[in-house]
C-alpha cells in the first residue's frame, strides 16, 4: 500500500484515465482541503474519511478504489504541507465559479459530518471562500446546502 501511495506521489496516477483523470492535481487539492477540515478537530476518523471518500466519489465520478486512493493520496500530501495555500492556489487557479463554490458545499460536508461545528473548521471554509474570491453569502448558501444534503 505504501509502495502505491509513493507511486501515485511521485508519478501520478496508474489508474484508467476514467477513474481520476486529467485533473488529478485538481482533484487531490479538493481533496487535501477536505483532509484538513476533518483534521481540524482534531478527530479526523473513519466516518469522516469514509464521508469524503464518498464526496469525492459523487464529485469527480470515480469508482470506489480511485476514490479511495484520491484521498489517501490527499491526506499524505495534506500532512506534508506546511499550508493549506499550495491547494488554494490550485483550486484558485483549475477551478471555475461554480466548482469553487461546489468545493466549500463539500467542504461544509465534511465539517458538519461528525454532528459538531468546531470554529476552526468554519474558519478554514470561510478563508478557502475569501482566498477564492467568494462572498460571506456564497460561504453560507454552500453551508445552507450541505445542511439540507445532508438531512436527506
Amino acid at each position: 500500500m505504501l509502495d502505491k501511495i509513493l507511486s501515485l506521489l511521485q508519478e501520478g496516477p496508474k489508474a484508467p484515465a476514467a477513474s481520476i483523470g486529467a485533473g488529478n492535481a485538481k482533484q487531490v487539492a479538493a481533496a487535501a482541503l477536505m483532509v484538513e477540515a476533518a483534521r481540524l478537530d482534531r478527530d479526523f476518523d473513519d466516518g469522516e474519511r469514509a464521508t469524503i471518500t464518498k464526496i469525492v466519489k459523487a464529485q469527480f465520478g470515480l469508482t470506489d478504489e480511485a476514490a479511495a486512493d484520491l484521498v489517501d493520496v490527499a491526506e499524505k500530501r495534506q500532512k506534508t504541507n506546511y499550508s493549506d495555500m499550495a491547494f488554494i492556489n490550485i483550486v484558485a487557479k483549475s477551478f471555475d465559479e461554480a466548482e469553487k463554490k461546489d468545493l466549500l458545499k463539500m467542504l461544509w460536508a465534511v465539517a458538519l459530518s461528525d454532528g459538531s461545528l468546531h470554529k476552526f473548521e468554519e474558519h478554514l471554509v470561510k478563508h478557502v471562500a475569501s482566498q477564492l474570491g467568494l462572498s460571506a453569502a456564497d460561504a453560507e448558501a454552500a453551508k445552507t446546502a450541505a445542511k439540507t444534503a445532508a438531512k436527506g
